[in-house]
């Protein structure tokens, strides 16, 4: 899992800092902070992390998430609509969050 941020409070930052497995993904968006989900299918915890990640985020902040498992799609489009959050753009297995 990869969490980056940018620009951000430096006690948001540390507390959305995580440590890395595997090769770097370079974010396609200009958000805030950067997720990477890799192939975890939604059965696999990647939806309860950026819930975690977002509620560590301030109101207005963008979430880039890099996530290749297509489950990813459905269900964070869902859980975006419950919570308020909004699904700013989709691309590719990108998607951009902002917090509401």
């Amino acid at each position: 899992m990869i969490v980056w941020s940018q620009g951000a409070d430096p006690a948001v930052a540390s507390a959305l800092a995580v440590k890395t497995l595997g090769e770097p993904v370079t974010p396609i968006f200009d958000a805030e902070h950067f997720y990477n989900a890799g192939d975890k299918g939604c059965a696999f915890g990647p939806m309860d992390e950026i819930a975690a990640l977002i509620r560590k985020m301030v109101s207005g902040q963008t979430l880039e998430i890099n996530a290749s498992d297509s489950s990813v799609a459905f269900d964070l489009a869902a859980w975006c609509r419950m919570t308020s959050n909004t699904l700013v753009e989709q691309r590719d297995g990108r998607y951009l969050v902002r917090k509401g």
